[in-house]
């Protein structure tokens, strides 16, 4: 009887571990399809061309450079690509344990509760997120604020307009429920082709959430001149991966010790 109550005590201990796994293992994106130049990060930095098939897990990051893209399905169903010029990382991913033999892309909707964050370091995406379960996320984050994705098709993207010096985040609620997270004041008022548009306001001292009608378009714009902008953006990162950084220019340099050591100050483009 003690050896009966043992073996099933294992048994349950055994499950409740396989689930666990499985649990850690549904919480990634495969790759569906890849189309020119794509390299996948790990977490450690290691890099290597992304390969259809490849499975991305938390940490990960994918960068695409010109007329390359990808498309990334994940265990809640959700499918996302990667445009050209882009830069993403997979910065949290998780999903309970569920039943049922379905692979990713056969998901019609969100099979188990799931938490995902992804950081839009710059460029665009674009997708469809299925119908989530209650309690679940799909977060899209970038510097100047977050696309909480409730269930539609979508575009989300980070660019930076040179000739007005300021960047740009936009969010494009195509058919379902999206809701826009980001500091600006007032009201959204929405003008032609049902576009928003709105300053980012560093002054304001906490986000605004407001949802994004169907067919409808926010624009979030920061500026150069903004106080705050440089510690809004970080250069290194909310750039194009195959463009051209901006040299870091230090304003009030350190006094050394002339007999001290030169410092250098290295950009990145040496």
């Amino acid at each position: 009887m003690k050896n009966t109550r043992f073996h099933i005590v294992l048994l349950a201990l055994f499950g409740l571990s396989a689930l666990t796994i499985n649990a850690a293992q549904l919480a990634s994106a495969k790759v569906l399809s890849v189309t020119g130049t794509v390299t996948s990060y790990a977490e450690n930095g290691e890099e290597s061309p992304l390969a259809v098939g490849t499975i991305l897990t938390e940490g990960d990051s994918v960068t695409t450079t010109a007329l390359s893209n990808a498309l990334l399905v994940f265990s809640n169903g959700s499918e996302l690509v990667v445009e050209e010029n882009t830069s993403l990382t997979l910065a949290e991913l998780s999903q309970e344990a569920f039943s049922g033999n379905k692979s990713y892309e056969q998901l019609q909707a969100d099979p188990s509760q799931s938490q995902s964050l992804l950081e839009l370091n710059y460029g665009k995406v674009s997708g469809h997120v299925k119908q989530l379960r209650a309690g679940s996320k799909f977060f899209i984050e970038t510097p100047l604020g977050t696309a909480a994705i409730r269930g539609t098709k979508f575009e989300v993207e980070l660019s930076y307009n040179a000739e007005r010096g300021e960047f740009v985040f936009s969010v494009h609620n195509k058919d379902g429920k999206v809701d826009i997270i980001s500091r600006y004041a007032g009201s959204i008022e929405y003008g032609r082709g049902n576009v928003g548009d709105k300053g980012y306001d560093s002054s304001v001292s906490e986000d605004t959430s407001d949802p994004i009608p169907a067919a409808h378009h926010i624009v979030v714009r920061l500026s150069k001149d903004d106080p705050y902008f440089n510690d809004i953006i970080d250069l290194l990162e909310n750039f194009p991966p195959d463009g051209k950084r901006p040299e870091i220019i230090i304003e009030d340099p350190i006094e050394t010790d002339p007999e001290s050591e030169d410092v250098s100050i290295v950009s990145p483009d040496a």
